[in-house]
């Protein structure tokens, strides 16, 4: 598993509980061209959902992952990139014990002791505000004597990496784009993970 999906999930500490962020997009708010409503009344990312049925995929995938699939995670729509061993996490919860809870398959934090990388973070569909903007470098920073590490640049802390879940996919906490996260590892000559975030979606390249 790519360590950039290992390093942004380690940083929440102890697979601890993620609050639940129950943002719905302004009805009256102009849509981005990311922000599919869809004909059928489905749900653009980072809105409320109960079923990934709910949840709109965007046409056309986005760069590195032509295969996009929806998530009901913490009940906001997200996306993962339909790759890898174990694509298609469903409707999922965070928990105490566990890091993610999907349609009652428990999925523990594989590796909870990141190292020290750097990444880059390029937005590929919405608005994603700073420090995720630009391609500026990240510096994943381990805590010391617990599990999980902090997203850190210019000595500010954007967020943290919860861990590694089976399937190479990742959970993050990033208040400024909604709070909870999904990483799908993206498999490049690059290591580069796709962060789905109720606000916007960013490929992190780097932290192998």
């Amino acid at each position: 598993m790519s360590r950039l999906v290992l390093s942004l999930l380690v940083v929440a500490s102890g697979c601890q509980c993620l609050a639940i962020v129950d943002e719905v997009p302004d009805p009256g708010a102009p849509r981005d061209a990311g922000a599919d409503a869809g004909a059928d009344g489905g749900r653009a990312v980072g809105a409320a959902c109960k079923a990934v049925s709910e949840c709109v995929v965007p046409d056309g995938g986005l760069q590195f992952c032509d295969r996009l699939l929806a998530a009901c995670v913490n009940g906001q729509c997200l996306l993962e990139c339909g790759a890898g061993g174990d694509a298609g996490l469903g409707v999922c919860a965070s928990s105490s014990s566990e890091c993610l809870t999907c349609e009652g398959r428990g999925r523990s934090c594989g590796d909870c002791n990141p190292r020290r990388c750097v990444f880059s973070a390029q937005p590929v569909r919405g608005a994603c505000p700073a420090p995720l903007d630009d391609f500026e470098d990240f510096v994943v920073e381990p805590f010391s004597g617990r599990c999980g590490g902090a997203l850190v640049r210019d000595g500010g802390v954007a967020g943290v990496w919860v861990g590694a879940l089976t399937g190479d996919r990742s959970l993050l906490d990033i208040p400024a784009l909604g709070g909870t996260c999904v990483g799908s590892n993206l498999f490049t000559g690059v290591p580069r993970t796709l962060v789905s975030c109720p606000s916007c979606t960013f490929v992190a390249t780097g932290c192998e």
